[in-house]
């Protein structure tokens, strides 16, 4: 089977399982899609008022001459994204470990795997693969640390001296473009790496380090695998999210202007809140669909890639032991799964 072939039969597992959806929509919100899905409904600052707020604490920073207040404010705003990282983090490993192991038997029933799953078990097991995505975005860090310093010339620049009468932010992104993009690159490969790793991790129960590195390695190695799954999928995201938050907006606009005013008319209001309610369910459902699909996606390839021998790693004495040779069942009886499945790799047969 093909990494096409792969990908769409993601699609086709993703589809009958309804409950992919729930975990992997859980898994994307708080990783920081929840943020997304805020930012439809709630107004951002004008520039004047963003301009009085953090105009000054900016300009300290830039100049260098911060005050304890705003080394405060720094500090407490840190500890508030490093404690939302391993929090969420977490919880969005818990939603990848059970879609990993739930696409790896479907996997193996569509025959594209035959290994057995070798994998720790209980809070280590989340533990290493939240550490895994973590470890896999040191770069995007490293990246962000470096083009923030360009980021906040420009932002500091617009704040003074506006360049046009375009919203602040869309003036600060066009300013620093270059870093912004290096940033959003570094950042969805650290993230593709990251899932590979986790994959490894719990497929195959490679270590931290190895499964980072390893599965960076296939970048290079075979990047039409490793890359198109992942890539694919996520720019379907990407589509979808701009599309349905771009109906929820224009819903929400109307609900907003009929809610700031007297309601002269009940039922148009009503059904304006029905279909904002209903956008937002839709939008909610697909993007939990897509994502799941997206899961299952990476680790059908990476049961496809390893069936093939494309991917290697080191085979565990737990493994060797829990390998069964292939050979008939009793009285020349298929030793596969279900009453009915064929194996390739089974020569035994019965009616």
């Amino acid at each position: 089977m093909t990494t096409r072939g792969a990908t769409l039969a993601a699609l086709l597992s993703a589809l009958s399982h309804p409950s992919w959806w729930i975990l992997a929509l859980a898994g994307f919100l708080v990783r920081g899609g929840i943020l997304l899905f805020l930012l439809a409904i709630v107004t951002l600052p004008s520039p004047l008022a963003l301009s009085n707020v953090l105009g000054p604490i900016i300009t300290a920073i830039y100049l260098g001459h911060a005050d304890p207040s705003v080394l405060a404010l720094m500090i407490g705003a840190v500890v508030i994204v490093l404690a939302l990282l391993v929090g969420g983090g977490g919880f969005a490993a818990v939603t990848e470990v059970i879609l990993i192991g739930d696409a790896r038997a479907a996997a193996s029933e569509e025959g594209m795997t035959s290994r057995p799953l070798i994998s720790g078990t209980g809070r280590w097991l989340i533990v290493r693969a939240a550490t895994a995505h973590l470890v896999a975005l040191l770069p995007m860090v490293v990246v962000l640390g470096v083009g923030s310093v360009q980021i906040f010339g420009v932002a500091y620049r617009e704040l003074l001296n506006p360049s046009d009468n375009s919203s602040l932010v869309l003036r600060v992104i066009g300013g620093a473009s270059g870093q912004v993009a290096a940033i959003v690159a570094v950042w969805v490969l650290g993230e593709i790496v990251g899932g590979g790793a986790v994959r490894r991790i719990v497929l195959g129960g490679e270590p931290i380090i190895g499964a980072v590195l390893r599965s960076a390695v296939d970048l290079v190695r075979r990047p039409a695998g490793a890359l198109l799954a992942p890539l694919a999928t996520t720019g379907v995201l990407v589509v979808d999210l701009g599309a349905m938050l771009a109906v929820i907006v224009i819903v929400w606009t109307e609900v907003r202007n009929r809610l700031v005013r007297a309601v002269d008319d009940p039922l148009a209001t009503a059904l304006a809140l029905a279909t904002l309610g209903a956008a937002w369910c839709l939008a909610l459902i697909v993007t939990g669909l897509i994502d799941a699909w997206r899961s299952a996606a990476m680790t059908f390839e990476m049961g496809r890639a390893q069936s093939v021998g494309t991917v290697g790693r080191a085979v565990p004495d737990a493994e060797k032991s829990q390998t069964v040779p292939p050979g008939n069942g009793t009285i020349g009886a298929s030793t596969h799964g279900r009453p009915g499945d064929w194996s390739a790799d089974d020569p035994g047969g019965s009616l």
